[in-house]
């Protein structure tokens, strides 16, 4: 005869931080709402994809399965419905005193993004490239005059970022590599590992000044994600250029990011357990409407997160270019305290 069994009581009561805690023992990560691990049912090898937290646990990875305690013994254990359920109602596992009195938002439905097809990626490599060379040449020296003067990049800014230019009209398009590229001063979303999400371009004038390389895939991407480090705070800004500035001044006692545009608001999970280990989170956007909705949805992302504003100038580039090196740097370190390598 089988036993009766309550699951929505289940479901209410049991930690599911304890019961995988037990399966994988110690987690990487672990503070006051979650838990992070490797995940065990991609069998991952290089980062800590499996994000834990009291009523549901998801994995940011690969796999991008997730659900609550029942669900975890299914898929760990190989267990049944009706055998995860007997299994967490005889148990002995530590239990909340009260039901949760509202779930956490769990995350499901929205897929995990991925760089654009290999194809692609490569024929835009080739134009990153390309750009780079211009940029070094004499056909560069306008843009690069553009970037050290008024932008107020250091060469090794630029040459890390992969910067480059494509000469020609503010209004021209040229195929290069079987892709249209706009021409203006190249910003390639290229991870290290030799991944590129897109290239978005600088144009030298017009009323829209940034465009895109065709086929790009960035909305919902971090510029400059994969270079996130663990354990150091995290500036995420509008532009590539005010990233770029607050890395530059940072030092490296900050992970600068960008979003790009303000429609890219909605940060794609794939990123999301880059900002576990932040011990804060500092967002400064662009002071429009646009801006400001994108700083406060980017926000509640994290309880570490910190809407900053900057002394002077209408954001980090310009206040870079009116105050310095050392006022940035300064500003940067009187958010961060000790937080910083």
């Amino acid at each position: 005869m089988k036993m009766m069994i309550d699951v929505a009581r289940i479901k209410d009561r049991v930690d599911c931080r304890v019961l995988i805690e037990r399966d994988l023992g110690r987690p990487k990560y672990r503070n006051s709402k979650y838990s992070m691990y490797k995940c065990p049912l991609h069998n991952e090898e290089k980062g800590y994809s499996l994000a834990v937290y009291e009523d549901h646990w998801y994995c940011f990875g690969k796999c991008g399965h997730g659900g609550d305690a029942i669900s975890w013994l299914q898929e760990y254990r190989g267990l049944s419905f009706q055998e995860a359920c007997e299994r967490l109602s005889v148990g002995d596992l530590p239990q909340l005193d009260q039901p949760r009195r509202s779930s956490q938002p769990k995350i499901q439905g929205q897929p995990v993004s991925e760089p654009p097809s290999e194809k692609w990626q490569q024929a835009a490599r080739e134009v990153a490239y390309i750009a780079m060379n211009i940029l070094w040449g004499k056909e560069g020296k306008r843009a690069w005059d553009y970037l050290r003067k008024q932008r107020g990049l250091s060469e090794g800014t630029i040459v890390d970022a992969g910067l480059g230019y494509i000469p020609g009209d503010y209004r021209e398009w040229k195929i290069i590599e079987g892709l249209k590229v706009p021409c203006g001063i190249t910003i390639p979303w290229m991870t290290y590992g030799g991944a590129i999400w897109g290239i978005k371009v600088r144009r030298a004038a017009g009323q829209q000044r940034y465009h895109q390389v065709a086929g790009g895939n960035i909305k919902g991407s971090l510029y400059m994600g994969d270079a996130i480090k663990p354990g150091l705070p995290i500036m995420i800004t509008e532009g590539e250029f005010d990233a770029l500035i607050a890395q530059q001044a940072g030092e490296g006692r900050i992970s600068a990011v960008a979003i790009g545009s303000a429609a890219n608001k909605r940060i794609n999970p794939r990123w999301f357990p880059k900002f576990m280990t932040a011990p804060s989170i500092l967002i400064r956007m662009d002071d429009d409407q646009a801006g400001q909705g994108a700083a406060e949805q980017i926000a509640g992302l994290s309880q570490a997160s910190q809407l900053i504003q900057v002394p002077q100038g209408k954001d980090v580039n310009d206040f870079y270019l009116e105050a310095g090196h050392q006022a940035v740097r300064s500003w940067i370190n009187d958010f961060i305290g000790g937080k910083g390598i």
